[in-house]
């Protein structure tokens, strides 16, 4: 069928990285896909030209974060900013004859939701990230869900998320990322030259958190954390490992490297060999602070047999098993991290059972192919209509 991809993201993050899996693998002949885009998301579409795949953009995205208000000035943006793009969306649909939209995260989905309804096409709202829901954007969560004929999340934190917002239980799938097991195969030599590449010596410990530089994503607790494990860890590097797209947080970070941490705490900048970063560390690390819908670089880190430790938040704890895969800690808490990973780093032993066993889980649950095949069926479901849903809130 032809598939029509939405994505309002200003750069390349988990959803984006899901997108481009799709795009791998739903390809002529069984589908023709087509992105829709915003125009200043240029990691995107370079991604996009490299792969051959076809894209329209868009300058005509809100500017400014969506959000529910009473402010008149606020809500006149909004409403241009939607309807400008419902007209484009609804042209490429028309000219491409599109069969179904799928949509990424909330507000993708609220843009897509005025196409397919002006359209008549099949929606799917793919839905990244837990929101709160709260009386003022609990109709229009329900107007966007109403043009789908699948809302999905991949976690069950995300899925129930949304039940307060009144969406149809039969509409709900938690379907959990798929990780790319080919790729994240590990490579020792591969590895071993990344971890010279970096500077980490046979005596050194390295630990690493990948990922988009937010605030929300914990390095400032992670640096701190690190502060404390120096004194008893003094050949111990952290790497900070993501694009620097965001200038005034990085500042904030290098203005926390203090007492000796300048020499201790590395700024990789994007990096296109992550499965070999990961397999170069001893222990990577996911201190978001907040709601975590599912956290791609754990399960990519379990795929590369390296032990995690995350926050017990949003979705973590159906991906990360405590004690068995990996160790949860309070989001927040630079003690407890601290504590926790000065556990892992004395002990070889407990690192490697929880990398072993952590492989083992992504083989079994969160491998690509099962993913793909799973989002595959929710589509030849959408096109055939409304009586073929089933499986209210089932993680797959």
């Amino acid at each position: 069928m032809n598939v029509l991809y939405v994505s309002d993201s200003p750069t390349v993050s988990g959803a984006e990285t899901v997108l481009l899996q799709y795009l791998g693998r739903f390809r002529p002949p069984r589908h023709v896909t087509h992105v829709f885009l915003r125009d200043t998301n240029t990691r995107l579409r370079d991604a996009l030209r490299s792969r051959g795949i076809a894209f329209t953009t868009s300058g005509s995205f809100s500017r400014r974060w969506i959000r529910s208000t009473a402010n008149p000035v606020a809500l006149r943006h909004f409403a241009v900013a939607f309807r400008r793009v419902w007209r484009e969306l609804d042209r490429v649909v028309r000219d491409r004859r599109i069969e179904l939209l799928h949509s990424f995260s909330y507000p993708s989905s609220l843009y897509t939701a005025f196409a397919a309804r002006s359209t008549g096409r099949a929606h799917i709202w793919h839905q990244h990230d837990i929101k709160r829901v709260h009386l003022l954007n609990r109709p229009i969560y329900r107007f966007a869900a109403s043009t789908c004929a699948w809302v999905v999340g991949p976690s069950d934190a995300v899925t129930t998320s949304l039940v307060p917002a009144g969406i149809e239980r039969g509409r709900l799938r938690t379907v959990y990322n798929g990780v790319d097991l080919d790729r994240f195969t590990p490579d020792e030599r591969r590895a071993s030259t990344v971890r010279r590449e970096l500077g980490v010596g046979p005596d050194d410990l390295g630990i690493a958190l990948c990922g988009q530089m937010l605030p929300s994503k914990g390095h400032a607790i992670l640096i701190e954390a690190t502060r404390r494990l120096i004194p008893r860890w003094p050949r111990l590097h952290l790497f900070l490992v993501g694009a620097l797209e965001n200038r005034p947080f990085q500042a904030h970070l290098r203005r926390l490297l203090t007492g000796g941490l300048t020499d201790r705490v590395h700024f990789t900048g994007w990096r296109d060999d992550i499965p070999h970063v990961i397999r170069a560390m001893d222990i990577i690390v996911v201190p978001s602070l907040t709601e975590e819908p599912a956290a791609l670089a754990l399960m990519e880190a379990m795929a590369m047999g390296r032990p995690v430790v995350g926050t017990r938040t949003g979705g973590t704890p159906e991906i990360v098993l405590d004690g068995a895969t990996g160790l949860l800690v309070p989001p927040g808490d630079a003690a407890a991290l601290s504590e926790t990973l000065d556990r892992l780093l004395g002990d070889a032993a407990l690192r490697d059972r929880l990398g072993v066993a952590g492989r083992r889980r992504v083989e079994d649950r969160f491998g690509l192919e099962r993913h793909l095949a799973t989002i595959e069926s929710l589509y030849d479901s959408a096109r055939a209509g409304p009586a073929s849903r089933t499986a209210p809130l089932e993680a797959c």
